[in-house]
């Protein structure tokens, strides 16, 4: 309707109404209004649709607790100079060479990438930095563990590289260089079978399992010993990985290439489809898994409508997908680049059981509801820009999604310095995560990390996301260079003190050695 600064001008004129009225900006925009009218009104219409299918389970309508990652418990922000483009955290082993013989120790470890190129792995428990990896000639933009061999790292490059890393040894295991363009995404199958990677040069990779090998450092006289492929291999070990354990090593078998740059994937809780999402397309591609041809190693691709009365328009894109972690997968979660913020809950398929190796009944997916993920005027630099129309705003950033291990909740982030909370139940936003103390929206939190700044949340753009189901806790990085860890109740900081207490105290007793970089 070219009207595309309307709302920039208008937020710039009425800027100290929106400033005494924040609840204004809770409130649905007209656009969700109208889009929430338009899905009631066909539902009423089709009478031709299943209602089995849309039939909306009562989980759904099911409140959850209020116990959730929201406050503010501990501050980094002196790991990286430069933005941090993505966090995960895992338990590494650490080894140690002490009276003749090898101690490995699992340590937990938050890991991120840079701007800087560089991945760093920092201690959960007392913020020292034990690892830092320099092997990419571009910024790391996805990081992924082997589901078993918790020690086997996944990254991707905007270099266009991939590597496998042993994060116990920092010994790069494999280097693939079979993308040409940014990698945006790369995740392993959960059934560790295989691994995949996303690029903006138009192309999938799927890399299989195919041997181990024993780790190079432990084993001199042995190295990259193949043994025979076998998923056997892939059994859960009896005990925890150790240096000579043999690590799994992979080959690229197939590649799928889109009409456009991929932006989402994501593979279902049973490795048995990867859901593909790309720019300028309304449709979802479902690589089937288990419907291979052995003998070409190609697999089975169909198209899922995301728009519900099926046409072909494209009103927005999926910037990413995330499966319900409660149920086996029978959700969809799609961050849209839409300009209200769109957020759409998918059924998977439309079938009610996903594990079913049935034809899927329709190529429309079932939209179970909608949110909108609305930015503060004063929390980013962009989003309270006068000059930078909101759709334009959209189309230049990453929103992220995160479940929250009980399904009731999920996070959003990607468009401000907000994390946001949204209730699955209720439909609506719940929480803003700002920290206890606000920030100026002009200051930076500084290398002093002053009482204010540990307190606080993010002074620029949330970058990525990480739920650590094992201490409930949330981990956010952004643009303002910072990491910071949110806990579910305010007694947080204090369970961080004794955390870090304890780490001091085993470092301190020779435990852990902090390694030299690797480059």
């Amino acid at each position: 309707n070219k009207y595309k600064n309307t709302l920039a001008e208008f937020r710039k004129e009425a800027n100290e109404i929106i400033k005494n009225n924040p609840k204004l900006f809770d409130e649905l925009p007209l656009t969700a209004i109208v889009q929430n009218y338009i899905m009631e009104k066909m539902k009423n219409d089709v009478e031709k649709i299943d209602l089995e299918n849309c039939k909306i389970d009562d989980d759904l309508y099911t409140p959850g607790t209020t116990i959730y990652p929201r406050y503010i418990c501990k501050t980094f922000s002196q790991i990286h100079s430069t933005n941090i483009l993505t966090v995960r955290t895992q338990n590494i082993q650490l080894t140690n060479y002490h009276d003749n013989d090898y101690e490995s120790i699992p340590i937990p470890m938050i890991i991120t990438s840079s701007a800087d190129k560089s991945i760093k792995f920092t201690s959960l428990l007392t913020g020292d930095i034990y690892n830092v990896c320099d092997v990419h000639k571009g910024g790391v933009l996805a990081i992924d563990f082997h589901p078993i061999y918790t020690t086997i790292m996944l990254s991707a490059s905007m270099d266009g590289s991939i590597m496998l890393i042993n994060a116990s040894t920092m010994e790069v295991k494999q280097i693939f260089k079979d993308h040409n363009k940014y990698v945006v995404r790369a995740k392993f199958s959960p059934d560790r079978s295989m691994f995949f990677t996303a690029s903006y040069d138009y192309t999938l990779n799927i890399y299989k399992f195919c041997g181990s090998s024993t780790p190079r450092l432990f084993s001199p006289h042995i190295v990259n010993s193949s043994i025979p492929t076998s998923l056997l291999m892939l059994t859960t070990p009896s005990t925890l990985p150790t240096p000579s354990t043999p690590l799994p090593i992979y080959s690229k078998i197939h590649t799928i290439t889109f009409e456009s740059n991929i932006e989402s994937l994501y593979i279902l809780p049973n490795s048995s489809y990867l859901i593909v999402g790309i720019r300028d397309s309304n449709y979802f591609h479902y690589v089937n898994f288990q419907h291979t041809n052995s003998k070409t190693q190609s697999f089975e691709i169909t198209k899922h409508n995301m728009n519900a009365n099926g046409d072909d328009r494209v009103s927005f894109i999926a910037m990413d997908i995330v499966a319900s972690p409660n149920n086996g997968g029978k959700y969809l979660l799609v961050m849209t680049d839409d300009e209200s913020g769109r957020i759409i809950m998918f059924k998977t398929f439309n079938t009610n059981d996903i594990n079913k190796n049935e034809d899927i009944a329709s190529l429309t997916l079932i939209q179970l509801a909608n949110f909108y993920d609305i930015p503060s005027p004063d929390s980013s630099p962009i989003s309270s820009s006068p000059t930078i129309p909101s759709i334009a705003i959209r189309k230049f950033t990453y929103p992220r999604l995160l479940w929250h291990s009980s399904g009731k909740y999920f996070y959003a982030c990607g468009i401000d310095a907000y994390p946001r909370v949204y209730s699955i139940e209720s439909k609506r936003l719940v929480d803003k995560l700002k920290g206890h103390v606000k920030n100026n929206g002009n200051s930076k939190i500084s290398n002093s990390e002053s009482d204010n700044d540990k307190l606080s949340g993010h002074s620029d753009v949330v970058r990525e996301m990480w739920y650590n189901e094992e201490r409930d806790l949330l981990i956010t990085c952004g643009f303002d260079k910072c990491m910071k860890i949110w806990g579910s109740d305010e007694l947080c900081r204090e369970l961080m003190k004794d955390l870090k207490e304890e780490g001091e105290k085993n470092r301190n007793q020779g435990f852990f050695v902090r390694r030299n970089t690797i480059v």
